[in-house]
């Protein structure tokens, strides 16, 4: 079985194997999209895709820091951010209700939460988005998803970030998509149709 996806574009496609456990789904798997610029990304495929895609709603909890990671614990939430006087959580209830309604939900969590949603038999498709350098992820511009420029603070934080995510996580990739120069056409385009079409080709191998 393909275990990892290398997609240059949409008509390139190399495959390395490794041993890995077949996992039947009865559902559309959630996804997980990392690396730079992915909020944009995401905007498109619900945008483009809404009967196939749909974000993953946050609940917003006011309590305990003790009675969040509680939640963790019991297998109730997957993943929380702290925000100010609240938390935003990741429910598992909010996950299962999108895939049950025949849709992939794109999921907005932690990387290190990948662990949880496995050990209660949840496999997300993970993409990972590797931009070549700060300069790539600074010179993307897209005029309905990505309007504001990107400064070069910005684009060297998510680079050095996503450096992070792939030295730590990688071997949690479903797939790896390598932004080319796209001549003029927003690559954040270009990722978001290869995202479709991973799940296409994951869909040939179920």
């Amino acid at each position: 079985m393909a275990a990892l996806c290398h997609l240059n574009d949409i008509d390139a496609v190399s495959l390395a194997y490794q041993r890995v456990q077949k996992v039947d789904c009865t559902s559309p798997r959630p996804v997980l999209i990392l690396g730079p610029l992915l909020d944009a990304v995401k905007d498109m495929l619900v945008k483009e895709s809404p009967g196939k895609f749909c974000r993953c709603p946050l609940e917003v909890m006011k309590a305990s820091q003790q009675a969040i990671e509680r939640g963790v614990k019991d297998c109730l939430f997957i993943d929380y951010k702290r925000r100010s006087g609240h938390f935003d959580v990741t429910t598992v209830a909010s996950i299962k209700e999108i895939t049950e309604k025949d849709c992939h939900c794109l999921l907005d969590i932690a990387p290190h939460a990948i662990e949880r949603l496995h050990s209660i038999h949840i496999y997300p498709i993970v993409i990972f988005i590797r931009y070549k350098n700060t300069k790539q992820i600074k010179e993307q511009k897209d005029p309905i998803f990505l309007r504001d420029k990107v400064t070069q603070k910005h684009s060297k934080e998510q680079f050095e970030t996503a450096q992070k995510i792939e030295q730590e996580y990688s071997k949690y990739f479903t797939a790896l998509n390598l932004p080319l120069n796209a001549d003029g056409n927003s690559i954040i385009s270009v990722v978001a149709t290869a995202t479709v079409f991973v799940l296409f080709f994951l869909t040939l191998l179920s």
